[in-house]
């Protein structure tokens, strides 16, 4: 059976300014964490949405240094961070950014994605989940008809693998703070997600054909135990029977950056929010987050980002 690394890496405001400097420190340390970590398959959240982001980053910095690492396919998605709306605020902008595209989802693969068969959601309006738990009730605010649901995006993209088609769902959730409509928004986007996994009709939505394997990878900003999360849609999603219902084994986010003297017990705010979570069709033969008690890596964990990098080895049925 062929062995496949899973990775998924949310790297803190990875902007083509900093993908421009072969010797920018947190981008060199991300990277070097990559390379250590060596996915054959790997999601970014954070990236900087513009077409050259990702051959900047591979040309510049994964693909450089004593242990290089070649990803022949990429892709880059649109997203909804820090484009405007021209409607009022809280909905002047369809995702939070400081500029439009900051934070966008990129994915890098040694195996051919399948760019014709790519699925976009960054346009779904919000009003349209039929399941939406959020700012539809009598008590909520309204919701505009042309708002996204999706404050970055969820792509559903396939790859080849074996002689096998594999969805790569990639999704980077809404931040659940400052207010109701953040919380109640990123629990629908993972509502969303497993509505589409789950193969349910959505509306304008072709259904995802959930005999296909797929692989579930992001940021969800969402911890099942604790945090600002809706805790039960977290759990919900967790529990989907399509899915092999893997959690992280310690916190993927850890407040703050910089170098600190690596701790056994992390403290403070921490988070489980980064998952990979494979379909059923896989055998999962190890998983884990890249978490080292050596200082020298600690530090460059520390200065890569607040998220930490997790990593799922499995293997098709």
């Amino acid at each position: 059976m062929m062995r496949i690394r899973f990775g998924h890496f949310n790297v803190r405001d990875l902007t083509v300014g900093k993908l421009f400097k072969p010797d920018h420190p947190q981008v060199v340390s991300a990277s070097a964490i990559i390379r250590k970590v060596k996915p054959d398959i790997l999601s970014i959240n954070e990236i900087e949405a513009r077409p050259e982001a990702p051959r900047l980053f591979l040309d510049n910095f994964i693909q450089r240094g004593d242990d290089p690492l070649h990803y022949p396919y990429f892709y880059i998605g649109p997203t909804n961070s820090g484009v405007s709306t021209g409607l009022p605020h809280p909905f002047d902008q369809k995702g939070f950014g400081l500029f439009e595209g900051q934070y966008g989802i990129a994915l890098f693969s040694r195996f051919p994605i399948l760019r014709e068969g790519v699925r976009s959601f960054e346009g779904f309006p919000w009003r349209l989940l039929p399941t939406s738990l959020s700012c539809l009730g009598d008590k909520a605010m309204e919701i505009y008809e042309s708002f996204p649901l999706f404050s970055t995006n969820l792509l559903s993209v396939p790859l080849r693998i074996d002689e096998r088609v594999v969805h790569a769902i990639l999704l980077h959730a809404s931040v659940p703070f400052k207010g109701p409509l953040n919380k109640e928004r990123n629990g629908d986007q993972l509502i969303f997600l497993n509505e589409y996994i789950s193969g349910r009709a959505l509306p304008g939505v072709e259904p995802f054909k959930v005999e296909k394997p797929f692989v579930v990878m992001g940021d969800f900003n969402a911890d099942p135990e604790k945090g600002e999360g809706i805790r039960s849609v977290i759990k919900g999603l967790l529990e989907n029977p399509a899915l092999n219902g893997l959690v992280p084994s310690r916190p993927t986010f850890l407040e703050g950056g910089g170098v600190l003297t690596p701790p056994l017990d992390p403290g403070g705010f921490s988070l489980k929010l980064d998952y990979i979570l494979p379909s059923r069709d896989f055998v999962v033969l190890k998983h884990g987050i890249f978490w080292s008690e050596e200082t020298d890596w600690w530090n460059q964990v520390r200065r890569a980002s607040d998220h930490f990098i997790v990593y799922v080895d499995c293997s098709l049925v």
